[in-house]
């Protein structure tokens, strides 16, 4: 015996409710640990590259393993290791993976202090952090460089060096103030620039500022939190929006079934006949 379409209906969410109570909680990864599926360990120069990273294969855009996005590894040459950012650049230099306690040694390879360079010799014009992408960051551990590129020579006494690219640029070490930031550093007429150094314990001497950023600074990464499993109210939704489907398809094989039934023009003189359609 068929159902009327209100029992139909009625049918079809109670099944829907039943279903989105009985769907199993998706299960968190071991060790909070995010998907992906594992790429073999290999060797890029000195650096050993393994899970959470993936190596992105010659002439491609993205890895088939590895955590998720910005763990993709670019390895250059076969022998230097990059962060997959981008496909054609090589700015940020993996010196070193500590996986123990999900840190990384980076150096920007920016060609900074080049004086033979043909774009002419520069210093860093951007802050690291607004460069360096999820999921990393920059580890509280380093201490900071500003460089200072101004529109003339700043009054004396403000504890400046000199750069090698002279024409009004110059670095300094913060000194670590509250709000450690480029803007805290503020000169007139001069852009400040922030760079982490990773250096040693103590102030670092700005005097040593093109070692300091080659040898690089330490980033961290953090696993994501897994995502919440799906609520009953979500799950629901899906369900009835497929029911509404099934409803719309039951409406018109009733009027069609009426049609062949009532008398010819019976449908288009009742249009409450179609009306199931709207449900």
């Amino acid at each position: 015996m068929a159902l009327a379409p209100s029992s139909l209906l009625l049918f079809l969410v109670s099944s829907s409710v039943w279903v989105a109570l009985s769907l199993p909680s998706p299960v968190a990864a071991a060790d909070g640990q995010a998907g992906g599926e594992q790429c073999p360990p290999f060797s890029c120069g000195d650096v050993t590259i393994s899970f959470p990273f993936g190596l992105i294969p010659e002439g491609a855009e993205q890895t088939n393993c590895g955590a998720w996005i910005g763990f993709q590894v670019r390895c250059h040459n076969n022998n230097i290791p990059y962060l997959g950012y981008y496909q054609s650049e090589y700015h940020m230099q993996i010196l070193a993976i500590f996986y123990h306690n999900r840190s990384l040694l980076i150096a920007d390879r920016l060609a900074y202090f080049n004086r033979s360079s043909p774009e002419g010799c520069r210093i860093p014009t951007a802050n690291t952090s607004s460069r360096l992408v999820r999921p990393f960051s920059i580890s509280s551990v380093n201490q900071n460089l500003i460089f200072y590129n101004c529109n003339k020579p700043p009054p004396p006494g403000a504890g400046l060096v000199e750069t090698v690219c002279h024409k009004n640029t110059f670095v300094r070490a913060a000194d670590g103030r509250p709000d450690e930031s480029a803007g805290s550093y503020f000169l007139e007429d001069c852009n400040a620039t922030m760079v982490p150094v990773l250096g040693v314990s103590g102030m670092v001497n700005a005097t040593n500022y093109e070692q300091l950023v080659r040898d690089g600074f330490l980033a961290t990464w953090q696993w994501p939190p897994p995502p919440p499993p799906p609520t009953v109210l979500v799950v629901l939704a899906a369900r009835l929006s497929w029911s509404r489907c099934i409803m719309q398809i039951a409406a018109w094989r009733w009027r069609v079934g009426v049609a062949s039934v009532l008398p010819t023009g019976a449908i288009e003189r009742y249009p409450s006949y179609g009306d199931l359609g709207a449900y």
